[in-house]
């Protein structure tokens, strides 16, 4: 009950991150056990969605790629296409800096 409990809460933060643009994503400080495939899915895309803020975009990103792996390793089928644009991203904010 209690694990379901605080993943329940770990979702509704994700979720108000999401919704608010100026918001914090979940950090790395949960448990391991904790995370789920989804937990993980749902907090690279707030990363991702934090990208855009031309002042952390990389940092956003290289946040964003390290949720979408771990949510690849918990076996999520949505993480890869994540990964993808994580990495897309990437590669355009470093042939931007060159």
């Amino acid at each position: 009950m209690i694990k379901q409990l605080l993943t329940a809460t770990a979702f509704f933060v994700v979720a108000t991150a999401q919704a608010e643009p100026h918001g914090n994503c979940v950090t790395n400080e949960l448990e391991d056990r904790l995370i789920t495939a989804d937990l993980a899915v749902a907090v690279g895309n707030c990363y991702l969605a934090h990208a855009s803020e031309e002042s952390q975009a990389v940092a956003a990103l290289e946040y964003a790629h390290s949720w979408f792996l771990q949510a690849q390793a918990l076996g999520s089928s949505q993480a890869r296409r994540g990964l993808d644009l994580v990495e897309k991203k990437l590669a355009q904010a470093g042939q931007a800096h060159d």
